[in-house]
């Protein structure tokens, strides 16, 4: 089966900082051992260094495996991202950066 990239924008409600940080190793931890498969992952800030969200690349075959992934993330449970977008991804060949695809688990 084929991998596709997948990109998830993720926007931390408002007033959300201290239980963002209570979460992050929990979340993290999520991240890193589940599946899908995570290629690229930080948060976003705003001027000053505060997180406002997250981006998130993952490699998965389809987008409802990547849709449940999300709704479990401890982030999600916990109420720190009030939206979160996933859209497919394609590099361009043009791109300076190629994000490789993993292979998929056997």
């Amino acid at each position: 089966m084929n991998q596709t990239l997948w990109v998830a924008h993720c926007l931390d409600a408002p007033d959300i900082a201290e239980l963002r940080k209570k979460l992050r190793d929990e979340h993290s931890r999520y991240l890193r051992d589940g599946v899908p498969v995570p290629v690229l992952y930080g948060p976003l800030t705003d001027g000053q260094g505060r997180a406002t969200g997250s981006l998130i690349v993952m490699a998965c075959p389809d987008r409802a495996t990547v849709e449940e992934h999300f709704a479990k993330d401890p982030f999600t449970t916990g109420g720190i991202w009030a939206q979160v977008r996933i859209d497919a991804f394609t590099s361009s060949e043009r791109s300076p950066v190629r994000l490789p695809v993993p292979p998929a688990a056997s």
